[in-house]
This record gives structure tokens, C-alpha cells and sequence, in this order.
């Protein structure tokens, strides 16, 4: 059976979907790969777990780690046609891309409503410290083979299915707060990358 093709569907409020952008072998490939290099409990802000906000686990990528390089190579090849598409709907670049995380969300794990763009406390802390703007957010589904854990969008009423291999792409701003649900059944993979310029 051949992967269906990529489709990019806009569901509104500058929320695009892109479907069947990363194959589901290459999917399987960076779930057992991130399996075993393992997860730890995953943030809210830099540094701080609140498991009543966000619930799950957390791979970070490390650039130096070997068997990591495979992940990073598939999630980079996808992030790559996002930036093209990007760039020929807004004709903007947005050539940097931050490092990769993949996230695990067991039973009745997930992330509150919150926005992407702040890491910590308040944005004159990320600026003393170099750390640059989120400008678009990526959320890419590993699996589907769980009951639960949606995108929704509460302002632009947009809830995302999560389906292996599809990437939502939304601004990373205060205009777009969003809710990880909580998984019902089952464990759900992603990853999540952030493109700024």
C-alpha cells in the first residue's frame, strides 16, 4: 500500500494542517528510537514541572547523541517543507527552527490551555538572556492509536484529530492559546518545533 499524499487543509484562523507529511514507518522509527533513549517529566516555562498543567513525557533532542540523528533527520525533512510552504503563503521566511522535542502523553495526561511563545516568566527575561521569539508552532502527530488527546483551539473553535503523520502549524502567539486534551486511552506521541527569524 503506498502513503496517501501530502494535503495541506486550512481550517481557519491561520491554522494549517499539513496530512500525511512524515510516512507512519518513519513515525514507528522515532517513537521506538525515542523509547529508548527515554523521557523525562515534561515543563512548563524553562526548568519548572507542574504535573496540573501539564502532564507527559519529554525528550529534548541532543544535537551530540548519535541515534538520535535519525529522528532529528525525518523531523527536519518535514520542517523543511512546512518552511517552503510557509514562505509561499505569507512570504515570509522563517529560517530557524528550534530544537526538536518529542512529547509521550499517557492516560489522562495533557497540557492546559497556553500559548507557545513564552518560555519564561515574562519575555524581557528571554530577551536579557538571548532567547529568541517563537513566531510559528508545529505539532506533529506520531500515532493514532489512542482515544482522546486532541488540539483544541478555543478561540478559533478548531479541534485537531491527531492522525500519524499529520503537522499543525498555528502562530505561536497569544492569539492562538491552545489545550493538548487529555489521552482517554492508550499513549499518544508528537513532537513539537518552533520556527522563528
Amino acid at each position: 500500500m503506498s502513503a496517501a499524499p501530502l494535503q495541506i487543509l486550512d481550517l481557519g484562523g491561520e491554522i494549517l494542517l499539513f496530512q500525511h507529511l512524515i510516512p507512519a514507518q518513519q513515525c514507528q522509527q522515532v517513537i521506538a528510537t525515542a523509547e529508548k533513549v527515554g523521557f523525562e517529566d515534561a515543563q512548563i516555562l524553562m526548568g519548572t514541572v507542574d504535573r496540573s498543567v501539564r502532564g507527559g513525557g519529554l525528550l529534548r533532542f541532543d544535537p551530540q547523541d548519535p541515534q538520535q540523528d535519525m529522528m532529528r533527520q525525518i523531523l527536519l525533512q518535514a520542517t523543511q517543507t512546512i518552511q517552503i510552504v510557509l514562505y509561499q503563503h505569507y512570504g515570509i521566511r522563517f529560517p530557524e527552527i528550534e530544537n526538536f522535542s518529542i512529547l509521550r502523553y499517557r492516560v489522562g495526561e495533557g497540557y492546559r490551555r497556553h500559548v507557545d511563545n513564552l518560555l519564561l516568566a515574562s519575555r524581557q527575561m528571554e530577551l536579557a538572556q538571548g532567547i529568541p521569539t517563537r513566531d510559528v508552532s508545529l505539532v506533529g502527530y506520531l500515532n493514532e492509536d489512542f482515544q482522546g488527546g486532541e488540539t483544541y483551539f478555543d478561540r478559533q473553535g478548531v479541534k485537531v484529530t491527531p492522525r500519524t503523520g499529520d503537522v499543525v502549524v498555528f502562530p505561536a502567539y497569544y492569539t492562538h492559546p491552545h489545550t493538548a486534551l487529555p489521552v482517554v486511552q492508550g499513549t499518544k506521541y508528537a513532537f513539537a518545533t518552533w520556527l522563528f527569524y
